[in-house]
């Protein structure tokens, strides 16, 4: 009775490598997207550059009652990105942020998303920056500037070229709200609009989903 329950085990086991092997190798197969914007905050100019990897994309047919069809997809992305904008006579900021992005593309191209994630930021101050020590002597502080715990969440709009042109390329404007802590004991609500471009080398293989809706 404990050889079976061993060997059944060991089968178990077997089998849940096996397809977790397969699923790294299938994640590994797809392809990275590159993204480049512009980012300002308010009125302070700045860059921003990323990389997206996709988790999951899915293509759903949703037909409706007179026979037409509707189709779109819906893309779920973990991306990466470094940022940094240029706020005069106060600071660059310069912050590192990792993303959950929602997306759902149609077929005309149109593109609508939303997206959230951790982060970290990094202040360097605008102007020279003085310390007194103890004896009263005055130093300059190289490199001024203040650490900070980050949250982002933001909203936007875009259109991918694939869809229609065959061209691996989407553009895209969005509005993220940055909440950097702790800042003087309070939260430090800055927003931020991107307006770019991403290189989409490759496409995933997706799962065809077909829903019939009454309307």
């Amino acid at each position: 009775m404990l050889k079976t329950g061993i060997s059944i085990l060991i089968i178990i086991y077997c089998t849940l490598c096996q397809a977790q092997s397969d699923s790294i190798k299938k994640l590994a197969d797809r392809h990275l997207n590159l993204k480049l914007s512009y980012n300002s905050s308010l009125i302070y100019p700045g860059i921003s550059t990323g990389i997206e990897f996709p988790f999951q994309q899915i293509n759903i047919q949703r037909l409706k009652k007179r026979g037409t069809e509707k189709s779109f997809t819906k893309g779920r992305f973990i991306t990466g990105n470094l940022s940094w904008y240029h706020h005069s006579y106060f600071h660059d900021n310069l912050y590192l942020t990792a993303e959950w992005v929602m997306r759902r593309t149609k077929s005309s191209g149109f593109i609508s998303e939303f997206s959230v994630g951790p982060g970290y930021s990094r202040t360097f101050l605008g102007g020279t920056t003085y310390k007194v020590d103890d004896n009263g002597i005055i130093s300059v502080i190289s490199n001024a500037g203040y650490n900070y715990a980050l949250i982002t969440v933001g909203g936007g709009f875009g259109y991918d070229f694939s869809m229609k042109r065959q061209l691996p390329v989407s553009i895209f404007g969005k509005m993220n709200l940055l909440s950097m802590f702790p800042y003087n004991s309070t939260i430090y609500f800055r927003p931020v609009l991107e307006l770019g471009f991403r290189y989409m080398p490759g496409r995933i293989k997706s799962n065809v989903t077909k829903e019939s809706i009454l309307k």
